[in-house]
């Protein structure tokens, strides 16, 4: 498996494709050729404007960017669900084998769907059970979150289940883009958890990108 970026959030909405943007645009302004693969899209179409990938493309500002999806379904709900009630599967083998294509020939940002357990598969896995330990500990992983009250716990268990496969993720939090009724816990929650975690890289986020051109 080569390397790549898989960004993983500890919830929906906390702000996956805002991170992903970054490093597709990040890859770029070091001289990649990154490229974007949302495995599992759901709730929208690829032509959506408002969808993950044409987001994700706008934001980054990278011309030309190939993005791709391996399942749509409409509804927006999990995608183990929203397969079910297509009458279809997701396979993990097929996963793991178009990230291994893609990311032979270009800088790969994988985005997932929903939090960390979010189930994919039909026996209830998640996104994370694609991969083998292997590629895992050799993917630069992102794990998203958001600096307002009530992300501590959801970043500190994803952080520990993550741990317990052996893989250090950086954390990317992501302000949300409604008015903020708990302001002194988002300004102190950063400095807790780059307290609790010492060794892992924090990076802040806007939840207002402005999109590239």
């Amino acid at each position: 498996m080569p390397r790549f970026d898989l960004v993983i959030g500890t919830d929906t909405g906390v702000g996956k494709t805002i991170v992903s943007a970054f490093l597709v645009g990040k890859l770029a302004g070091e001289g990649g050729i990154p490229s974007y693969l949302k495995p599992v899209l759901t709730g929208t179409s690829m032509s959506d404007p408002e969808s993950d990938p044409s987001r994700c493309k706008a934001l980054s500002g990278v011309s030309g960017l190939q993005v791709e999806c391996l399942y749509v379904f409409p509804e927006p709900i999990d995608p183990m669900t929203a397969a079910a009630r297509a009458g279809m599967r997701i396979d993990p083998r097929r996963i793991r084998s178009e990230v291994g294509h893609r990311a032979s020939s270009s800088h790969l940002v994988v985005e997932g769907s929903g939090g960390i357990l979010s189930p994919f598969f039909p026996d209830g896995r998640g996104i994370l059970s694609a991969f083998t330990p292997g590629d895992l500990t050799r993917a630069r992983v992102h794990l998203v979150s958001h600096p307002h009250l009530g992300g501590l716990s959801q970043l500190l268990t994803s952080v520990r289940l993550l741990s317990e496969i052996g893989v250090v993720p950086t954390i990317h939090l992501v302000f949300r883009r409604w008015a903020d009724p708990f302001p002194l816990a988002t300004s102190l929650n950063p400095s807790t958890l780059r307290a609790l975690l010492p060794e892992y890289e924090i990076l802040l986020h806007d939840s207002h990108p402005s999109p590239k051109t």
